[in-house]
């Protein structure tokens, strides 16, 4: 594992200690690491993006207790946090990014999931129409 996967783990352990979601499913490809957070009502995945240096949360959609992969009639599977709260996306400084940077912004968008998770658990937002 590497720092940036511990770093992300730790940040978003919550998940998983206050929420009641599955531990981290961690999937590395081509330029990223994702880790997949699963609950009775939604994924949450959370993208270590290493081309761009920066991190993305999306909420994934469920069909019977797993992660959708394909879209139906033109509604998404997968939506990203700060479209879901309306807020402009933090963005990093791509390849110019430091490394405490990169750290420093998986922590403020584990703050910034935080902070809003509530309100998208359970006070009827609706992430995916049904």
């Amino acid at each position: 594992m590497n720092l940036f996967s511990s770093i992300t783990e730790e940040s978003f352990s919550y998940l998983v200690n206050d929420y009641g979601f599955s531990e981290p499913v961690a999937t590395d490809g081509s330029w990223k690491t994702t880790f997949l957070y699963v609950n009775d009502q939604i994924g949450i995945e959370i993208e270590l993006n290493y081309r761009d240096m920066d991190t993305f949360i999306f909420m994934r959609k469920l069909e019977e207790g797993n992660v959708t992969e394909t879209q139906d009639h033109d509604q998404p599977v997968r939506k990203q946090l700060e479209d879901i709260i309306n807020v402009e996306p933090l963005k990093s400084k791509g390849d110019s990014t430091t490394i405490e940077q990169f750290e420093k912004g998986i922590t403020k968008k584990s703050a910034l999931l935080k902070n809003n998770l509530d309100k998208i658990l359970n006070t009827g937002v609706k992430v995916f129409k049904k």
